[in-house]
């Protein structure tokens, strides 16, 4: 082969790859979405308890391992975490769960959940083998009955 038909053939190779890249999820961690929702109902609440959160998931997934931790401590080398689930085969396939609830197939880490706190904002990290997704959300108080 001759230089110019080198030089052509390292061209289509590298658009090639540059095409594989930019425009296909190859190579990327795949981004799981979550939606958060709070459940306004809460008869057995006293007014400073928070509503009760759940969070669903875009698919069915097996979780590997789930965190939820205020947004201050997001930055920290070691932060402390609300809710500290892990698996190394992953959990059942869940399209959804609530805050606190127990995960077939997954272990805490640190105890149960913590009592979250009304009006803080807190971030939930999840993974799912190679996948990743997070949400910010801020439980709001029961508020229980007037008086």
């Amino acid at each position: 082969m001759t230089k110019q038909s080198w030089t052509l053939v390292a061209l289509v190779v590298a658009l090639g790859a540059l095409y594989l890249f930019r425009f296909t999820d190859l190579g990327r961690t795949p981004q799981i979405q979550i939606n958060v929702s709070s459940r306004p109902f809460a008869p057995q609440a006293a007014p400073d308890d928070p509503l009760p959160v759940i969070f669903g998931l875009d698919q069915e997934r097996q979780l590997t391992r789930l965190q939820v931790m205020p947004l201050t401590e997001v930055s920290n080398a070691s932060p402390k975490c609300a809710w500290n689930l892990t698996s190394k085969k992953g959990s059942q396939p869940t399209r959804g769960f609530a805050y606190g609830d127990d995960l077939p197939g997954m272990q805490s880490l640190g105890g149960s959940a913590a009592k979250l706190i009304p009006g803080t904002a807190y971030r939930l990290q999840i993974e799912a083998g190679r996948a990743r997704g997070s949400a910010d959300f801020t439980p709001q108080a029961a508020g229980g009955p007037a008086q």
